[in-house]
Parts: structure tokens; C-alpha cells; sequence
């Protein structure tokens, strides 16, 4: 009885299920520009400076630097119109690649 039960759900679900629906992508923009840092970009959106809105962190592969981007206006509609590099005790970071 369980495994009719079961399949019955199951059989249901199937039917009513339906395909995915994807939205196009869009490149995040910093300052009007579509932001690229080549292959391999690392985003991570936190509120890294502790003012409420979603900032972005992003490692660069290529060069192993972090970028910093902080969120001028609300989690909603994100705006970057700047950035910069992540240091620690006044130096760069800079993370190995490969």
C-alpha cells in the first residue's frame, strides 16, 4: 500500500511538473562598464564593510589579486561604480594561481 501510495505521488509530481525557465545573463557593471577580470573570476556577494547592503568580493585568477566592490545603493538594485584591491598590513594580497 505504501508503494502505490508512493508512486502515485510520485506520478503526480511528474505530471505536473514543468520545464525550467531560464533568464538571459547579464554582466555585472562597475561604473558603466561591464566588469571582466578574464577566466576563472571568483564573485562572492556579502555585506563585507557591515552597512547593510550586499557588497561584492572578487578574486581574480589570472593575477591572484581580491577586489573590493562596494554596493552604492540598495541589495535590490546593486550599484558598483568602483573598487579596490584587498590588503592586508598594506600589502596586497595575492593569492597563487594554479
Amino acid at each position: 500500500m505504501k508503494i502505490l501510495l508512493m508512486l502515485v505521488v510520485m506520478a503526480t509530481g511528474l505530471c505536473i511538473a514543468q520545464a525550467p525557465e531560464y533568464q538571459s545573463y547579464y554582466y555585472q557593471q562597475c561604473a558603466g562598464t561591464a566588469i571582466d577580470v578574464g577566466y576563472y573570476g571568483a564573485p562572492c556577494v556579502a555585506d563585507w564593510n557591515g552597512d547593510g547592503e550586499k557588497d561584492m568580493v572578487l578574486g581574480i585568477f589570472t593575477g591572484g589579486n581580491i577586489r573590493f566592490y562596494e554596493n552604492e545603493n540598495t541589495n535590490d538594485s546593486p550599484v558598483f561604480n568602483s573598487y579596490t584591491t584587498l590588503k592586508a598590513d598594506g600589502t596586497t594580497i595575492v593569492l597563487p594561481s594554479g
